[in-house]
């Protein structure tokens, strides 16, 4: 069963403060059987230090479990601070598509009052 959880990122998310119960909500997520993480970055244009950070956290718990990570709907500024760090490299990046398509999963899976969605 292919299980793809699309999460759309906010700048709110990201936050320090708010980080923490959104790396929990991931954790659950890849325990509970998602095989496919999507974060969507179509609602930020760009990233500060401590949210690029917090992604690179999400990096370091799906590198360790079997989930495949994906990036869709970066920004242009975000796509130049991903290659001036290296991040493009880890991650594999969709290209931008002008209708965005929605996906069709065994599972759709909420992220516990989040402004996120996972579809």
């Amino acid at each position: 069963m292919r299980v793809i959880i699309k999460i759309v990122l906010s700048h709110e998310i990201l936050q320090t403060s708010q980080f923490p119960h959104f790396h929990k909500e991931i954790e659950r997520l890849i325990e509970s059987g998602g095989k496919i993480l999507m974060l969507d970055f179509s609602k930020i244009n760009f990233l500060n230090n401590s949210e690029l950070m917090a992604v690179v956290a999400i990096v370091k718990l799906v590198r360790d479990s079997a989930c495949i990570l994906l990036i869709s709907a970066m920004s242009e500024q975000v796509r130049i601070l991903f290659e001036l760090t290296g991040l493009e490299q880890i991650f594999q990046c969709l290209p931008p598509v002008e209708n965005d398509v929605p996906l069709k999963s065994d599972q759709i899976e909420p992220l516990a009052g989040l402004h996120s969605l996972a579809s």
